[in-house]
Order: C-alpha cells, then sequence, then structure tokens
C-alpha cells in the first residue's frame, strides 16, 4: 500500500490522526471558521453515497470534529478535505 502524505495551514486548523481498530480516525480542530462549510460539504459528500459505514462524523465544543473513516475510504477522505481547502496538498509516495 502506497503512503500518503499531506500538507495543511497549522495557522487555520490542527489535524490529528491515529489508528482506531481497522480504521483512522482524524481529530479536525478549525481555527478559522471559514472552515466549516467545507467541512460541511465533505461530509454531505458521503453521506449521498449511501454506504453508511465509510465516515463516522461527530461534532464537538469549539470547532472540534472527531470522523472516524473506514480504512478503503481513506484516499476518497483526503481528496475531499483537498478539494474543499482544508488541505494544501495531498501526494502518494
Amino acid at each position: 500500500m502506497m503512503k500518503v502524505e499531506y500538507k495543511f495551514d497549522a495557522q487555520l486548523l490542527e489535524i490529528k490522526e491515529t489508528t482506531n481498530g481497522d480504521d483512522l480516525e482524524f481529530t479536525i480542530t478549525l481555527l478559522d471558521n471559514q472552515l466549516k462549510k467545507g467541512l460541511k460539504l465533505v461530509r454531505e459528500y458521503f453521506e449521498e453515497n449511501k454506504i453508511l459505514t465509510d465516515i463516522h462524523y461527530y461534532i464537538h465544543p469549539n470547532n472540534r470534529y472527531q470522523i472516524i473513516v473506514r480504512k478503503d475510504f481513506y484516499n476518497e477522505f483526503l481528496i475531499q478535505l483537498f478539494r474543499q481547502g482544508l488541505l494544501q496538498e495531498v501526494k502518494w509516495a
């Protein structure tokens, strides 16, 4: 499996990625309220595909979001974050 690297602007958001069983868990904290719309669009993208277990999305106080992503949707999730301007770069190494 190819390793994926991504970059984001640490002045606008924080992203922490950890393994959660067979899935990957992202904790995303938005430091810029303008990014809320983009994260909402990422969520809507996955809600439209009718696969209920692709991502689980939890909203916490202080603009913190917990998103559990099934491994087979990992690349697609990162691409959607990039498309919505939450990531500056995604590359496969």
